[in-house]
């Protein structure tokens, strides 16, 4: 192991002549910490979620009826024609407003996928509910 330093050609952001500790990689006008126009791999993203930073904390509800609305996509990126998945920031920010991000410079937005795990693990709990009834109501109708 070497220890050292690792130095990232991209560009740091400066307001009003102060470095605001923006860095970016491939772009030139970076609006998150780190801004990466490109692609990253890592072997695991692990989100901040430990209860002791959480306030109001309450269970999702209707996230059945909240996911149907959003629409998965297939389609093919303007910049090099690259066919991939996925879905419309601007149809999540109609169901999940704090799921999407707008960047104020361009107005590009961006969605936070990690955090559509909650609603989607409610959604199939609501939806085992609803599986239980029919079962019942099968079991009862099969037995008359």
């Amino acid at each position: 192991t070497k220890t050292g330093v690792l130095y990232v050609f991209g560009v740091r952001s400066y307001v009003d002549g102060i470095f605001d500790g923006k860095v970016g990689v491939g772009s030139t006008s970076p609006y998150y910490t780190l801004d990466v126009n490109g692609q990253i791999g890592a072997g695991a993203f692990f989100y901040t979620s430990d209860r002791s930073l959480k306030k109001n904390i309450k269970p999702l509800e209707r996230s059945l009826d909240a996911v149907t609305k959003l629409q998965g996509v297939s389609f093919d990126w303007k910049k090099d024609g690259t066919k991939s998945v996925g879905l419309v920031a601007q149809d999540v920010e109609a169901v999940y407003p704090e799921l999407v991000s707008t960047n104020t410079i361009t107005g590009i937005k961006s969605v936070e996928y990690g955090n559509l795990v909650a609603p989607l693990i409610e959604a199939v709990k609501e939806q085992q509910k609803q599986i239980e009834i029919l079962k019942q109501r099968i079991e009862i109708l099969e037995k008359q």
